[in-house]
């Protein structure tokens, strides 16, 4: 199945000229593969930012510098992520700003009064009054204690803000976990608060770096330490609160192979739709209903048919109460996402589920427009041209036409300097439509499908993104043979070097589905070489057919398994009758 993009919210660049406030591009970011040039475009985002929120822009150009460094990854930056996290970047300095104000307005007049009072009354003669007076003063230098206590707490987890923007999350949840301990023993709800903060610094660390135990640690703070603080029967939207956290985290642990954890996280976002019901709280309860339909669309992208056909009842119950005049953005991000579920049906077989994921997505693109959010409406082109190109795989020549030009359309707006990963996901789709259109008679569709495919390839190294890699391999090995059959035997075994390049990743126990497929793909382009007289290319294919049928079987891949058992029998029976 081809590559759908992540959306996110990028906001556009401004054509304005740089403040004094810009940083220089960093060295590490410069070894990146940053030029300058696009280095000045983020810095056109700090300043509009920074105008938008009213926060220094010297500030905020500093702490995007840091993060800059921060997310280099096997020596390469992702600009659209960096750009996509300014403004939560300006939001965290604007919280900072308003707790270091509070923070400094605090103070205990009301202590210091009683006992000037008390010692009045004793100066009056008046004991039994300054009994009663020194009696509250106690009661009051307790409730002081536990404010400067509570006090405290706010100031530690002030610093543990800081150490999120410096992209210090392993120290600011370890701060944070520091103000709760600081607080008053009966400080729950604050402590609750704490708790939250440091699972979500753990949780961020996580995804931002892709490592594994900062999540584990996020899931038993939540469950071990948050819950307890905010029982049901007392405190139940606090509670229902940290149940869609939870269920957030299991499902990005599920995103990362656990299928049970994304079972669990469909049971705890029901949870909390018991407390937030369409009648109390129809904003919380359609957002959870959308997080029930994420996380069954990634059980359903691992074959889970039911779980697929939940995840589009669920995204249609959502959008029954996320109308598009009540919440247009909500609305469309909905849209998208149920175009994605519905094209994967799609792509099982259900003809009419592409139609209408093609429906979603292109009412989607009605609100979040180029002008207005230019990121999320290429990515929302690249999900409709992969939609488009599956149904023009089916026969349909014109939605096949419509995919290459949604695909062009996206590049447009994807460029290779700012936006790396999502220009090359949007190449490696076009070189999939454009090999579809070769197939059906066209060469030179071949020929811009190779260089499609190698134009993503200069991104999508084996080192830094392997699984993308293969993907591309297996494609590029795809168009070559399909030149290859057209005569052109170096394309051939241009093809059959691919399809091993990708095999080299693509191995059986990690990915056993697209194992098969190119191994499919591999016999393919042997049987190729072996009908021109290659008996040991054709010994080949066998053994690549025979590799695939293991996994395609009739019972799980029932068309494929079908195909492959075909190409195996015909390339069986050539070489039976070359045999001497």
């Amino acid at each position: 199945m081809r590559a759908k993009l992540l959306v996110l919210t990028v906001a556009a660049v401004l054509a304005l000229p740089l403040a004094s406030a810009a940083q220089a591009l960093p060295d590490e970011v410069r070894a990146a593969g940053v030029t300058v040039a696009a280095w000045n475009g983020v810095q056109l985002e700090v300043r509009r930012a920074s105008a938008e929120k009213h926060v220094s822009e010297k500030a905020l150009a500093s702490v995007c510098a840091k993060m800059g460094v921060a997310l280099v990854k096997n020596g390469a930056l992702d600009l659209r992520q960096l750009i996509s996290l300014i403004d939560g970047r300006a939001d965290e300095i604007n919280a900072l700003y308003k707790r270091l104000t509070l923070l400094a307005q605090e103070d205990d007049p009301i202590t210091a009064g009683l006992l000037q009072s008390a010692r009045s009354a004793i100066d009056a003669g008046e004991p039994d009054q300054a009994d009663g007076l020194l009696e509250q003063a106690r009661q009051s230098a307790r409730t002081s204690r536990e404010n400067a206590q509570r006090r405290e707490a706010e100031v530690i987890a002030t610093e543990a803000q800081v150490k999120s923007l410096r992209f210090d999350y392993l120290g600011a949840a370890a701060t944070y976990a520091d103000a709760a301990d600081a607080l008053p023993p009966d400080a729950r709800r604050d402590r609750w608060r704490y708790a939250i903060s440091q699972a979500q610094a753990l949780e961020t660390r996580s995804r931002l770096f892709d490592e594994p135990q900062p999540l584990e640690q996020a899931l038993h703070i939540l469950r071990d330490v948050a819950l307890p603080l905010v029982p049901r029967n007392g405190a139940e939207a606090d509670w229902a609160e940290t149940q869609i956290d939870l269920g957030n985290e299991l499902e990005v642990l599920g995103e990362r192979g656990d299928a049970q954890a994304l079972a669990d996280a469909i049971v705890t976002f029901r949870l909390a739709q018991e407390v937030l019901t369409r009648d109390r709280d129809p904003a919380g309860w359609a957002r959870a209903q959308g997080d029930v339909g994420n996380a069954l669309l990634s059980l359903g992208d691992r074959g889970d048919d039911q779980a697929l056909r939940d995840a589009v009842a669920a995204y249609r119950l959502a959008l029954e109460v996320r109308t598009r005049d009540r919440d247009p953005v909500g609305w469309a991000t909905t849209q998208n996402n149920l175009g994605v579920a519905l094209e994967t049906q799609g792509y099982r077989g259900n003809d009419q589920a592409l139609r209408d994921a093609i429906a979603a997505y292109r009412l989607a693109l009605e609100v979040r427009t180029r002008d207005r959010d230019p990121a999320y409406w290429a990515a929302t082109q690249n999900n409709l041209g992969v939609a488009l190109e599956v149904l023009g795989g089916r026969g349909d020549d014109q939605a096949l036409r419509d995919a290459i030009t949604a695909y062009h359309l996206a590049l447009e707006v994807f460029a290779r300097d700012s936006d790396p990963a999502d220009w090359a996901a949007t190449q490696d789709n076009l070189g999939a439509a454009l090999t579809t259109l070769g197939n059906q008679g066209h060469d030179q569709a071949l020929r811009d499908a190779v260089a499609a495919y190698r134009m993503a390839l200069e991104v999508f190294t084996r080192d830094r993104y392997p699984a993308h890699c293969a993907e591309a391999q297996d494609g590029l090995g795809s168009a070559l043979a399909g030149l290859g059959e057209r005569g052109d035997d170096r394309a051939l075994r241009d093809a059959i070097a691919a399809d091993r390049l990708a095999l080299e990743v693509r191995t059986r126990d990690r990915d056993p589905m697209h194992w098969a497929e190119t191994q499919s793909n591999l016999g393919n382009a042997l049987e190729v070489l072996g009908d021109r007289g290659d008996n040991q290319a054709l010994r080949d294919a066998v053994a690549a057919y025979r590799l695939a049928l293991e996994v395609w079987t009739p019972a799980s891949f029932a068309a494929d398994a079908k195909m492959a058992a075909n190409k195996l029998a015909r390339a069986e029976a050539l070489l039976a009758k070359r045999a001497p």
